[in-house]
C-alpha cells in the first residue's frame, strides 16, 4: 500500500483539528510548541495516521496562519523526537513507530530488585529551575512553568552503574526534599505513578566525568536511555535521561509470535 495523503476532506479534516487546538493552547506558550502539541493530539486521535504525508512548509504555514518559521521549529522538534518522519526528496510524514509500548515499566530500583540485585543510590544535586526547550516540549509545561531536576549515580550491589538525571513538573512535588530514595514510590504516593510512556536507546562512549564517576575509563561503551512517562489520563509526569555503564548492564527484550 502506497503512502497516505491528506487530501481533500481527509486534509481539510486534518487543518480543522489543527486550527481548533491551537485556538484552545494558551497564548503564552510558544507558537512552535503549540504546534507540536496540535500535531502529537491529532495524532494521537487518529486525525493523522501512520505514513500520512503533511503539506510543504510553505502551504502548512498559509493553512494555519504562521510563519514557516514556526512550521519548520515544530517540525524539526517531532522530527528530533521520531514523531515525524522525514527523507530527502520526500514530503514529512508521520512516523509509522510512533510508539513503543515498555513491556515494563519499572523505576530503577524495581528494575534492579527484579534482577535480583540490590540497589542503591547516591544523589548528586536535586533543585527546582527553569527547563530547558526539550524538557518543556517533554512534559508539555507552559511557559513560566518550572521543573524538579534531579542528578543521581544509581548502584547495583555497591557497583556504580548509571548515571541519571530525572525531571518532573515543580507543580507536582513542591520541594525536592520530599522526594525519596525512589522517585517512582514518591510519585506513587501522590497518585502520580507513570503508567505508560516511550523509551529510546542510544549508544555513546563516557567522557572522563562519567567514567570517573563511574569507575571505569574514558571511552567505556554507554547506553544512553531516553524515557519519557505519562500518568494514565495522559499527563506527563517524568523525563529522564540515563546513561548506563554498558559492560555491566543490559536490555533484554521478549519477543512473542
Amino acid at each position: 500500500m502506497g503512502k497516505k495523503s491528506i487530501m481533500c476532506s481527509q486534509e481539510s479534516h486534518a487543518i480543522d483539528h489543527l486550527l481548533n487546538t491551537l485556538e484552545l493552547r494558551n497564548e503564552y506558550t510558544a507558537k512552535y510548541e503549540n504546534l507540536i502539541y496540535a500535531i502529537k493530539l491529532a495524532i494521537d486521535e487518529n486525525v493523522l495516521l501512520p505514513g500520512t504525508s503533511l503539506p510543504g512548509e510553505r502551504k502548512l504555514a498559509e493553512m494555519l496562519n504562521c510563519s514557516r518559521t514556526t512550521v519548520r521549529k515544530a517540525i524539526d522538534a517531532l522530527v528530533s523526537d521520531g514523531v515525524l518522519s522525514r527523507r530527502h526528496g520526500a514530503r514529512t510524514s508521520v512516523s509509522s513507530k510512533l510508539k513503543k509500548q515498555i513491556s515494563n515499566l519499572l523505576g530503577f530500583s524495581e528494575d534492579i530488585r527484579s534482577r535480583g540485585m540490590r540497589p542503591g543510590m547516591k544523589l548528586l544535586g536535586a533543585d527546582v529551575q527553569e527547563p530547558s526547550d526539550q524538557e518543556r516540549r517533554k512534559l508539555q509545561l507552559v511557559k513560566g512553568a518550572k521543573i524538579i531536576k534531579i542528578r543521581r549515580v544509581r548502584f547495583a550491589d555497591g557497583r556504580p552503574i548509571a548515571l541519571e538525571t530525572a525531571v518532573i513538573p515543580h507543580s507536582i512535588v513542591n520541594s525536592p526534599d520530599a522526594i525519596g530514595p525512589s522517585l517512582y514510590a514518591t510519585l506513587d504516593a501522590l497518585g502520580k505513578l507513570p503508567d505508560h510512556g516511550v523509551q529510546r536507546i542510544s549508544a555513546g562512549a563516557m567522557d572522563a566525568a562519567q567514567a570517573e564517576i563511574l569507575e571505569t575509563k574514558p571511552g567505556t561503551p554507554v547506553l544512553i536511555v531516553e524515557r519519557c512517562c505519562e500518568t494514565a489520563d495522559g499527563e506527563p509526569i517524568e523525563y529522564t535521561i540515563t546513561h548506563y555503564n554498558a559492560e555491566v548492564f543490559d536490555f533484554v527484550t521478549e519477543l512473542l509470535r
